[in-house]
């Protein structure tokens, strides 16, 4: 089945706030000691048939951008490729430059994911998790391949 790529709109707020909901815990995501509300950014949602098959929610900053969640719910389809082309073109189109992401420790597919496709490690943050567990006990401890989660990695790609 094909997939359709389009930007969020107002009437997806329901399907997107499930979707982080059963994919983060809750749209409310941790980021420099910050809630924030993912469901409520700008982004692109992937549309198989009438199911929602993905989404990718931005922070639009005037120098960069940073996708704080991307899910694509069948893994290894390209759904999220597409999800992650959509936010280039979107910002290159916008004269953004630089592109960012963070991910934990464990998440040794996105590690992959990302640096197929241009970003660069950049810095990890040591005991970043850590600290937002404190704030959002949700956060669990241990994670992919039973790894133990403590440190925020942030991944950058050139635009």
């Amino acid at each position: 089945m094909s997939v359709e790529i389009r930007p969020i709109e107002d009437e997806d707020h329901d399907a997107v706030r499930m979707l982080l909901t059963d994919r983060w815990t809750s749209p409310d995501i941790m980021l420099d000691n910050q809630m924030v509300d993912a469901s409520r950014l700008p982004g692109f949602v992937a549309i198989a048939g009438e199911e929602m098959a993905g989404l990718v929610t931005v922070i639009k900053r005037a120098e960069e951008w940073e996708i704080l969640t991307l899910d694509s719910l069948s893994r290894w389809a390209g759904t999220g490729t597409l999800l992650l082309d959509a936010v280039v073109k979107d910002a290159r189109e916008a004269g953004i430059k630089r592109l960012t992401v963070r991910t934990s420790n464990d998440n040794l597919d996105a590690f992959r994911f990302y640096q197929r496709r241009g970003f660069r490690l950049e810095r990890i943050a040591q005991g970043v998790i850590d600290q937002e567990r404190e704030q959002k006990p949700e956060i669990p401890t241990r994670g992919d391949y039973g790894i133990p989660i403590h440190d925020e990695v942030l991944f950058a790609r050139a635009l």
